[in-house]
């Protein structure tokens, strides 16, 4: 059996999981965020990612992209005979950057992936058969694959063939979104401008012009998820750039993000991201 990544990084900076498979009776909905890059190539199985309010589905020959610290869920709609495969990579950034100072292009191309606000974070590429090739090559080295150098080598590889399909976005993707996932959208851009307010459904349902149930319905159709979990999701979000960008106490940032009592805080921080909120603002960036 495969193992996902312990995101263990100051153990493991480079990891690489090739075709991992989550069958139908084990659900997949993963709401997390870790220190490295994550890259997600999806062999078979559908679903959805939502990253900073958008919905992004997700299909076999996708490319899910995450940044540093980037809270993420990804969730899998599997059927009874199917599975969900993909295959993963997580690096801590700073180990393989020394590699790519002689190869200039790509340097920039993964400082923008690290950096920038990026219009778009899952891509249906171009040509698939490329990366199946690549990861096909490079799965029997596992072992070799714990030696930097080796890793570097292959992510070098790999960021050239990301590099030349990243444009490649399916238009599709886009034509193809039914109208709930719009209405669900309008949902997030609502919680965007109230999250750090009192939450009532019916005050949400009112500025839609929805009843509290439809928008409920349409919204959990859309996300996989009910709007009281999206707007937990926002909110904590909030948490992790107050936490690492500034010194408020936690009850200031209680305050920012509307939830009051400080001890459910701390509990619901460490039940969805794994850590406490102190342990949280120590790590390195």
């Amino acid at each position: 059996m495969i193992n996902d990544f312990d995101f263990k990084l100051t153990a493991h900076p480079h990891q690489f999981i090739y075709r991992h498979t989550t069958p139908a009776q084990n659900p997949w909905d993963k709401f997390h965020s870790h220190p490295g890059v994550e890259f997600i190539y999806v062999h078979e199985g559908e679903g959805s990612a939502i990253v900073d309010q958008v919905i992004y589905p997700f299909q076999p020959g996708s490319l899910m992209y995450f940044q540093p610290f980037q809270l993420h869920r990804v969730k899998a709609e599997i059927p009874e005979t199917g599975s969900y495969i993909r295959s993963k990579l997580l690096l801590e950034p700073s180990v393989i950057e020394p590699y790519l100072e002689q190869f200039t292009i790509l340097q920039r191309f993964f400082l923008y992936l690290r950096q920038s606000n990026l219009d778009c974070q899952v891509i249906q590429v171009a040509n698939p058969s490329q990366f199946d090739i690549l990861f096909q090559l490079y799965c029997p080295r596992d072992t070799e694959l714990m030696n930097t150098e080796a890793f570097a080598l292959f992510f070098m590889l790999f960021l050239t063939t990301l590099k030349e399909q990243w444009t490649a976005k399916n238009q599709a993707d886009k034509e193809s979104k039914l109208r709930h996932i719009c209405y669900a959208e309008h949902v997030m851009q609502w919680i965007e401008s109230h999250y750090y307010e009192e939450f009532t459904l019916a005050a949400l349902a009112k500025e839609l012009h929805l009843s509290s149930f439809h928008i409920s319905h349409l919204f959990h159709k859309a996300t996989g998820s009910t709007i009281t979990e999206y707007l937990i999701y926002r909110r904590l979000r909030e948490a992790c750039l107050l936490l690492r960008t500034t010194f408020l106490s936690l009850q200031e940032i209680c305050d920012r993000i509307g939830i009051s009592n400080i001890s459910y805080f701390c509990q619901l921080f460490k039940k969805r991201l794994g850590t406490t909120p102190a342990q949280y603002r120590g790590k390195p960036s």
